[in-house]
């Protein structure tokens, strides 16, 4: 994981990608970048490091921001900033040395499962 830190976001339109890119901006984050469809169904790895495509595009109405590179505190420190601005409530999640190596589709169906099971036991339930 040696490239610079950045955030890779999933389904924001364009609307949202400017009010994210302005937040950013603000606090003089790094800016992120759109995970394509085209994108999705490669390994994190490879859409960070070559920005590749693949034949078959990934659909799915969910929003995913990814925190890769950024030291805990600097996604701690977003996390609590996004709470407060009008900005989409996507699925968080930070790029681990393991996940890196997943498909993103796969990663994808990781964290609905977690976020699905979560709310089950908090006794809520999930609007995507």
């Amino acid at each position: 994981m040696d490239q610079p830190p950045r955030l890779l976001m999933w389904n924001y339109t364009d609307e949202e990608q400017e009010r994210l890119a302005a937040v950013l901006k603000e606090v003089g984050a790094p800016p992120a970048s759109s995970i394509e469809k085209i994108q999705g169904n490669l390994t994190l790895k490879e859409i960070i490091h070559s920005g590749s495509q693949c034949d078959e595009p990934l659909i799915s109405d969910e929003k995913v921001l990814l925190f890769y590179n950024i030291p805990p505190k600097g996604v701690y420190f977003l996390l609590d900033l996004f709470k407060t601005k009008d900005l989409p409530r996507p699925i968080y999640a930070v790029v681990t040395e393991h996940s890196i190596e997943w498909p993103f589709g796969k990663l994808l169906e990781h964290l609905i499962e977690e976020r699905d099971a979560a709310a089950r036991r908090e006794g809520t339930s999930v609007d995507p």
